[in-house]
């Protein structure tokens, strides 16, 4: 028993700097150890690792994040990625990536969360009203290109949109404010016990 606790102090050690890391080991141990979900849960990491490699361009040049926590797999779209500034249509190239993204997160059957976050600066003499609208239109608008062109199951998507709400750095500088605009699509993973 004192082995599996000190395995589990040196796993916990090194997730901040390798959180995929741990949360594949731990998942294996999980595995090893009989757990049900840990099956399910390999198999998520292994089709985040796939979305990495598939997007890997984007990640090098900052325009994707990837996160992955034994609880959720969370991407982050730097908004220019996907909108031009003040617009909810989504660019001509936006539809390659998230059909790219939309093929991996349909075999994790999973519900996802689309977020939609603006930076804190007024909108004047703009389509939206606010900036919370703004936020919550795009991330319909990514809803329903993965309903409509991708084949994403409508049951498993849920839109929100928090505008200037819910900032990722301070505002006050152009590159706060452009860290702030993203959309962020969060996989949460379920309980395989609960499917039968």
């Amino acid at each position: 028993m004192s082995t599996m606790v000190i395995l589990f102090l040196a796993l916990y050690a090194f997730s901040f700097s390798m959180k995929s890391e741990y949360a594949k080991a731990i998942a294996v141990l999980q595995k090893e150890l009989g757990v049900k979900t840990a099956e399910k849960n390999l198999k998520d990491m292994e089709l985040t690792k796939k979305v990495e490699e598939d997007l890997k361009k984007q990640i090098e040049a900052g325009q994707l994040g990837v996160e992955v926590t034994t609880s959720r797999i969370k991407l982050t779209f730097a908004a220019p990625v996907l909108f031009n500034s003040g617009s909810a249509d989504l660019k001509d190239g936006a539809g390659e990536i998230l059909l790219s993204v939309s093929e991996s997160l349909k075999r994790m059957d999973s519900p996802v969360l689309v977020e939609g976050h603006t930076d804190s600066a007024r909108m004047l003499g703009k389509k939206f009203r606010s900036n919370r609208e703004l936020s919550l239109m795009r991330s319909f608008s990514v809803i329903e290109h993965l309903i409509r062109k991708c084949g994403f199951p409508a049951g498993k998507l849920s839109a929100y949109g928090y505008g200037e709400h819910r900032p990722v750095a301070p505002n006050d500088t152009e590159e706060g404010r452009a860290r702030n605009r993203r959309i962020e699509i969060t996989v949460i993973r379920q309980d395989g016990e609960s499917k039968s």
